[in-house]
């Protein structure tokens, strides 16, 4: 049995999760789900359908990186998987994901392959967004420089997507868990620019693959979604450099958006995504609008619960 366990956080998302653990149905690995305080019924499905997963069901709602901190402290192996409830994999790998790790003691974090349900590959690993990068990215317009998630064999990244990504617990116990005052967004990033910077590495491992099916649990609040994206990219960047940098970065970023939006034929037509495109220009110079993090203090406050601070 690998020394691994593997954190799930649900919010609403049912049937998703349901696939996800059919899928993980006789694995060897300690499957936990945190529930995000779900109203679908998610944490009585897990307790009827998947006794043997082991569930805490929340009753408050918290961020991505606040829910997996949480299951990182509940649980004790040497390896902790990060997984999004809207995966799923044929062969999950585990054995071959903790050889690596095991055959390569200073990667902190392992990054499958991710690919959409009709089998394209999805970009899953990046250079980190330092304001050079950015700056790349806005000449280019994201197509050059910037995407790491290529080839076939295994290799060093600055960092990989938080929808499924294996963490050395030795490496966490050094350099801490998911920053906090990221609701949503980016806590995946500033986790393994804090491993880099400690001296850890992050691989992309392209032998495994995992298919993500992409929640769509805030696709019909797509400001709120937005806002808390700029958000957390603003948090980052004004931790990880100055605040030239910073500014630097986020124009950069935001003017990719704006020259998108006006070379793009299908914004142009679709009023809806044209809007969506400015607000990525407008949120790149100040977020002014409320985001994820509000939508849950909202839940929160009207059902009378809030998170242990």
């Amino acid at each position: 049995m690998p020394d691994l366990s593997v954190s799930i956080v649900n919010t609403n998302s049912r049937e998703l999760l349901l696939a996800c653990l059919e899928s993980l149905a006789g694995t060897a690995a300690e499957v936990v789900v945190l529930d995000n305080a779900s109203e679908d019924g998610s944490a009585e499905a897990v307790r009827e359908r998947f006794p043997d997963v082991r569930l805490i069901a929340q009753s408050h709602r918290a961020g991505f990186g606040a829910n997996h901190n949480t299951v990182i402290r509940a649980t004790t192996c040497r390896y902790v998987y990060v997984l999004n409830e809207d995966t799923t994999a044929g062969d999950w790998g585990f054995e071959a994901l903790t050889t690596y790790l095991d055959a390569h003691p200073r990667v902190a974090a392992l990054g499958p392959r991710l690919v959409y349900p009709d089998g394209r590959l999805q970009d899953s690993a990046w250079r980190f967004p330092t304001p050079l990068v950015s700056m790349l990215g806005l000449v280019s317009l994201g197509r050059l420089g910037v995407t790491q998630s290529r080839g076939d064999a295994p290799r060093a990244v600055d960092w990989v997507m938080g929808a499924a990504v294996v963490l050395r617990r030795e490496a966490l116990d050094e350099v801490g868990l998911f920053d906090e005052g990221f609701f949503l967004y980016s806590e995946e990033v500033d986790l393994q620019t804090r491993l880099r910077r400690a001296g850890w590495e992050v691989h992309y491992f392209p032998l495994v693959s995992v298919v993500h099916h992409e929640s769509q649990f805030s696709a019909d609040i797509p400001e709120r979604r937005i806002n808390e994206m700029w958000r957390s990219r603003h948090r980052y960047w004004q931790k990880h450099h100055s605040g030239a940098g910073a500014r630097i970065a986020a124009l950069a970023t935001g003017a990719q958006y704006a020259a998108r939006a006006a070379l793009s034929p299908v914004a142009r037509r679709d009023p809806r995504l044209g809007a969506r495109m400015r607000l990525h220009a407008h949120d790149s110079l100040r977020v002014t609008g409320p985001g994820l993090r509000e939508l849950a203090d909202e839940w929160n406050g009207r059902v009378g619960t809030a998170p242990q601070r």
